[in-house]
């Protein structure tokens, strides 16, 4: 018979490693902070949301008429050079809405084009952008970038 000191050291040895190396991956997610490099890549747009203002509530245009159903399945992606690409993927749309420019970030800014946006979170796979004053003053859209 094994005794049980000698049977639950192991265990627990292992049990240790494994929930320090899950720690370990979660605290890296959560620490990540955008710059350049790390906000670099492509991206699909997964979530678009508009508020009128702050007490109305929040409303979803990625599947409205607000958002056209060629442009949803669209990739987005930067470059660490400060310029990006837009693909008219999957369903496209008449015309293209292929497109490039610039970007760079300023803060918690990210600017595309010369027009400001703020940086609401970034955890290295997920980018949610918010834009504000679009349609009347005091509104707010918020745009969930997914990386691919």
């Amino acid at each position: 018979m094994i005794p049980l000191r000698s049977a639950i050291l192991p265990s627990f040895m292992l049990v240790t490693v494994l929930f320090n190396s899950c720690k370990k991956e979660k605290d890296k997610e959560e620490t990540c902070t955008a710059s350049t490099a790390t906000i670099s890549g492509s991206y699909k747009i997964t979530a678009v949301t508009y508020k009128l203002n702050s007490t109305a509530p929040e409303e979803n245009h990625l599947t409205d008429d607000f958002t056209d159903a060629c442009d949803r399945d669209n990739v987005y992606t930067y470059q660490t050079n400060g310029t990006y690409q837009i693909q008219d993927a999957g369903t496209v749309c008449s015309p293209s809405s292929d497109d490039n420019g610039t970007w760079s970030l300023s803060g918690n800014s990210m600017v595309v084009d010369g027009g400001p946006s703020t940086i609401e979170s970034f955890d290295c796979k997920t980018l949610v952008l918010s834009l504000t004053d679009v349609e009347v003053t005091g509104d707010k859209y918020k745009i969930t970038f997914t990386k691919q």
